[in-house]
C-alpha cells in the first residue's frame, strides 16, 4: 500500500465517522428533511474551526499535510473516541514506522518459556501485523495445529474470517468483529505497506461478512468479548485475553487467555491437557468455504 492508498484510508475513516454521527448530537440542529445520513462536510468544518474546501480536500484523499492540532480539532468535531483519536493520527502520519524488521515467525526462547509456563490456559505471541509467531501446546488443545496451517494463514483475520475457527467459536461474530476492529486500531502505521493492501483484497474477496465489516471501519483497541469455544471433546469453554505488550519496540504482543471463573473452563483445560496429543487437537484448519454446508464438509473431511 503506497501513500496514496495511505492518504485513502484517511478520507475513508473521516467519511464513515462524519456520517454516523447525527446533527442533533453535536449541538446542530436536525434535518428531518435531508435524505443524506450524519453530518455534512461544512458541519465538520465548523465544528473543527477549519475551511470547509480544507476539509473536503482530506476526505478526497488530496496530497495535504496536515498538523497534529488540526487532527485533534477534527477529532473533537468527530467525536472520536481515545482509540479512534489514535487511529486518525495514525494514518496521517507520513514518517509511519514499518513492519518489515519483526520476523514472521519464531520468539526467542525466554518469550516461548513464557508461553509454555502458562499451561494448561492457551497463550501465544502476536506480530504487528496479526501474524501468529508463536504459541503453546495449550493452544494448539483448543484450536488446533498451527503447523497444521500454512504459514500465510497463521494470521488472526485469515483464522477468524478464513478458516475452521468459525465452526469452533460460538459468538463467532462479536469475536470476528471485536479481532477486526482491534487489528484496524494496531495497524494504521502500517496501512502503507503492500502486505496491507494483499490481505485486505484477499479477504474481502473471500468474506462477504469482512467485507461489509471493513467498510465500517470499527476501531477497539483491546478485545470486550469473552470467547465462547465449542471443543468436540470437552464442549464449550468460555476464555478471556488479557495482553501484554512486549517491550522490545517490536509492536509484538503476548495474547493470554483466561478461564471465564463459573463456566468450568479451568478443569476442562486441565482434562485436554491430560489427553494424549493425538486426541486432543479439534478439527484441522480448513480454508474458507462460502456456505455453511461447504464449511461443514470441509471440518469434516
Amino acid at each position: 500500500m503506497n501513500d496514496d492508498q495511505r492518504r485513502a484510508e484517511l478520507a475513508d475513516f473521516l467519511r464513515t465517522r462524519r456520517l454516523a454521527l447525527q446533527p442533533e448530537e453535536v449541538g446542530l440542529p436536525s434535518r428531518a428533511s435531508r435524505r443524506t445520513p450524519g453530518l455534512r462536510r461544512e458541519d465538520v468544518a465548523d465544528l473543527a474551526g477549519i475551511s470547509a474546501c480544507w476539509y473536503s480536500r482530506l476526505e478526497q484523499a488530496r496530497n495535504i499535510r496536515v498538523s497534529d492540532q488540526v487532527l485533534n480539532s477534527l477529532a473533537e468535531a468527530l467525536r472520536l473516541s481515545a482509540d479512534e483519536r489514535d487511529h486518525l493520527l495514525a494514518l496521517a502520519n507520513r514518517d509511519a514506522r514499518s513492519s518489515a524488521s519483526v520476523p514472521a515467525d519464531g520468539v526467542s526462547p525466554a518469550i516461548q518459556r513464557i508461553l509454555d509456563s502458562q499451561h494448561p490456559h492457551p497463550a501465544f505471541v502476536l506480530g504487528p501485523r496479526f501474524n501468529i509467531l508463536a504459541w503453546n501446546q495449550a493452544r494448539t488443545n483448543v484450536y488446533g495445529d498451527l503447523t497444521k496451517v500454512p504459514p500465510e494463514h497463521r494470521h488472526m483475520l485469515w483464522l477468524f474470517f478464513g478458516g475452521y475457527m468459525r465452526e469452533l467459536i460460538q459468538n463467532w461474530e462479536p469475536s470476528a468483529r471485536s479481532v477486526l476492529a482491534e487489528f484496524r486500531a494496531a495497524t494504521g502505521s502500517y496501512v502503507h505497506e503492500p502486505w496491507f493492501t494483499s490481505l485486505v483484497d484477499e479477504l474481502s474477496q473471500n468474506s462477504p461478512e469482512f467485507r461489509n465489516w471493513w467498510q465500517q471501519h470499527e476501531i477497539e483497541r483491546r478485545h470486550a468479548t469473552a470467547r465462547e469455544v465449542r471443543h468436540p471433546f470437552v464442549g464449550r469453554m468460555v476464555l478471556e485475553e488479557s495482553t501484554l505488550i512486549v517491550d522490545d519496540c517490536s509492536d509484538r504482543r503476548i495474547i493470554l487467555e483466561i478461564p471465564q471463573p463459573g463456566t468450568g473452563t479451568e478443569s476442562k483445560l486441565t482434562a485436554l491437557s491430560c489427553r494424549p496429543r493425538r486426541m486432543q487437537a479439534p478439527p484441522r484448519y480448513a480454508p474458507y468455504a462460502s456456505t455453511a454446508a461447504d464449511r461443514h464438509r470441509l471440518s469434516t473431511d
